[in-house]
C-alpha cells in the first residue's frame, strides 16, 4: 500500500511539473508571436498587358498603430510597383500592338532579421518585359520597433563619423580579396567597379552585420547579381550612435516569426 501511494504521488509530481512546463513554453511561444510574427497577402493580376503576382509581407505586433502604418507603407510601394510596371506595358502594347506576350512581375519577401527590437525585411522586386532576362530590384525595410521608424543607413551613425569613409575602406577589402578569389588583380575594376556608397545605401540587418547591397549593374556586371558586403560589429560599433547599437545587435529570436 505504501509502495503505490508512492507510485501515485511521483506519478502526480511528474505530472504537475509537465503540465508547469508546458505552460511556461506555451506562453512564451504565445509572446513571441504577439511581438512580431508575419502574415502575407496575395494578390494576382492578369489583363492584356501584365500577368503579376504580388506577395505582400503583413507584420503583425502587439503596438496596432504602428503595425497599420508600417503595413499601409510596405502594401502601397508595392502597390506603386504594380501601377507603374502596368503603365509601361500599356504604353509598350499601345505602341507594339502586334507584340502577344505580357509583362510579368512579382514581388516576394525576406525577413533578414526579427527581434524584440527591430526587424529587417527585403522586399523582392521582378520585372520582365522581354529580351535575354528579367530585372529584379530588392528594397529593403530596417525598422526600429520601438518607435515604428524606417531608418537608413546615415541614421545609425554618429554625426561626423565618417562611417562612409569606414565602410567604403571595408568593401573595398572585400573586393581585394574577391578579385584575388576570381584570379584578378587585387585592384582590378573588371568585376567590380566602386566608387563609395550613398548616404542612403541600401542595406539590410542579420545577425551581428549590417549588409550593404547594390543594385544590378549599380557597381557590376548582371552575372554577379546584386552585390553583398557584410559589415561586422567589430568594423562600425565605435562610429555608430549609442542608441543603435543596442538595437541592431540585439540578438535575433529565431521562434519569433511565423508565416502564413
Amino acid at each position: 500500500m505504501k509502495k503505490l501511494t508512492a507510485i501515485i504521488i511521483l506519478i502526480t509530481g511528474i505530472l504537475m511539473i509537465s503540465v508547469l512546463n508546458f505552460a511556461q513554453v506555451r506562453e512564451v511561444f504565445e509572446l513571441n508571436i504577439k511581438d512580431a510574427s508575419v502574415d502575407t497577402k496575395v494578390i494576382n493580376k492578369d489583363n492584356k498587358f501584365i500577368e503579376a503576382n504580388l506577395k505582400i509581407p503583413v507584420l503583425i505586433i502587439s503596438n496596432k498603430q504602428m503595425q497599420s502604418a508600417i503595413n499601409k507603407k510596405i502594401e502601397s510601394d508595392i502597390i506603386e510597383f504594380y501601377n507603374k510596371s502596368f503603365k509601361e506595358a500599356q504604353s509598350y502594347f499601345n505602341d507594339f500592338p502586334e507584340q502577344e506576350n505580357q509583362f510579368a512581375i512579382s514581388s516576394d519577401f525576406e525577413v533578414k532579421k526579427n527581434t524584440d527590437k527591430v526587424f529587417s525585411i527585403l522586399i523582392k522586386y521582378y520585372i520582365y518585359s522581354g529580351g535575354a532576362h528579367g530585372i529584379y530590384e530588392y528594397v529593403p525595410y530596417n525598422i526600429d520597433l520601438t518607435s515604428g521608424k524606417v531608418f537608413i543607413l546615415k541614421d545609425i551613425f554618429k554625426e561626423n563619423s565618417k562611417y562612409q569613409e569606414v565602410i567604403n575602406e571595408e568593401i573595398r577589402k572585400q573586393i581585394r580579396d574577391l578579385n584575388v578569389k576570381n584570379n584578378l588583380p587585387e585592384d582590378s575594376t573588371q568585376l567590380y567597379s566602386f566608387n563609395g556608397i550613398k548616404e542612403a545605401e541600401k542595406f539590410y540587418l542579420e545577425d551581428d552585420k549590417i549588409v550593404v547591397f547594390f543594385n544590378l549593374y549599380d557597381i557590376a556586371p548582371y552575372v554577379a547579381g546584386i552585390p553583398e558586403f557584410s559589415i561586422g560589429r567589430d568594423v562600425v560599433e565605435n562610429i555608430m550612435s549609442p542608441n543603435y547599437v543596442d538595437t541592431i545587435f540585439s540578438t535575433p529570436i529565431t521562434n519569433k516569426l511565423s508565416y502564413r
